[in-house]
């Protein structure tokens, strides 16, 4: 499977690098990404970092505000444009696009060149050292993931008839993939065949996410939850302790849910403040942060708003989610 159009090669490209960091987006998650990267890049200045972004959309100033991040010496970006035609006719949902897939086509690509990958959603973001994984060794294992959230490991295990599973369901948005075992399975083909043709006779609801948990079937190094935290700013409604979930030493937090730190109404919350400095000290400080665009955005953002005291702001943001279509 070849989709890739053009490469776009940033940096010096000298030597190796130490740790290789994939994203894979769409236009809407482009913003998050390279924010993402700059998160990773103030944080880990002792490690040779190469970023591999693959997305279906890019323009000249995206670029160039990327060309700037590696003006770090330890730093470097190959971006990949791709067709993603073949992708849109995948099944999606309300919370995945076809962007979803990219993953699946990026493990196949790089397992060409490289023997692992971290691979991060780009929605999330880095407040500590990820030297960790540079020191991970495999014995066959196919990854090194993190269990998912409690109530995940539960509904799994009906879900997928898969009772080996409790405990050890993992989330997809922080994966390193030993690219040697998924090359040799030839797990590419597997895993798209089991998006819409699997054992449980119906279309998988976390689509990649419950396919690869098939395949990799446990045998996977399960690290510790600083490395996927993953946290809500719903709760921010709730006024849960955000110090509950992000501790001191968290490395990497995963902002799920339709309200991402990069939206305007949630850059201020403390939980967000490891975006906030990662967006303040990138090349795209002078940018403004996001707005709503989809229904669930707008339902959450006058439901902040109103959280924040913000009546007026609010009651605007409400009627226009009642007019939404």
């Amino acid at each position: 499977m070849n989709l890739i159009k053009e490469k776009i090669e940033l940096g010096a490209q000298n030597g190796a690098a130490e740790l290789n960091i994939a994203y894979g987006v769409d236009k809407g998650f482009l913003f998050g990404s390279g924010l993402s990267m700059n998160s990773i890049i103030i944080n880990n200045s002792d490690i040779k970092l190469k970023f591999h972004l693959f997305t279906d959309y890019m323009n000249d100033e995206f670029l160039s505000k990327l060309e700037k991040l590696t003006l770090n010496e330890n730093v470097n970006i190959d971006i990949y444009i791709i067709n993603a035609d073949e992708l849109k006719k995948l099944p999606i949902s309300h919370v995945w696009s076809y962007a979803t897939y990219f993953r699946f086509f990026i493990f196949d690509h790089l397992c060409e060149t490289l023997s692992s990958i971290l691979y991060l959603d780009a929605d999330v973001f880095c407040k500590g050292s990820l030297r960790k994984y540079i020191d991970i060794a495999f014995n066959g294992e196919y990854a090194a993931v993190i269990p998912d959230v409690p109530n995940m490991q539960i509904s799994c295990v009906d879900r997928l008839s898969m009772p080996q599973l409790k405990d050890k369901y993992f989330n997809a948005g922080v994966i390193f993939l030993n690219l040697k075992v998924w090359d040799k399975n030839k797990f590419t083909k597997q895993a798209f065949n089991l998006i819409t043709n699997n054992h449980t006779g119906k279309t998988l609801k976390y689509l990649d996410q419950d396919a690869l948990n098939i395949i990799f079937n446990c045998q996977n190094i399960y690290l510790p939850r600083d490395y996927n935290c993953i946290y809500t700013l719903k709760n921010e409604l709730e006024h849960e302790n955000y110090k509950d979930y992000i501790t001191s030493e968290t490395k990497l937090i995963h902002y799920t849910g339709a309200t991402k730190p990069w939206h305007y109404w949630a850059v201020n919350y403390p939980a967000s403040q490891t975006f906030k400095v990662a967006f303040e000290t990138s090349p795209w400080k002078n940018d403004e942060l996001v707005d709503a665009k989809k229904k669930p955005e707008y339902q959450e953002r006058y439901k902040h708003e109103f959280n924040q005291k913000k009546f007026l702001t609010g009651i605007s943001s409400l009627i226009k989610y009642k007019k939404f279509k």
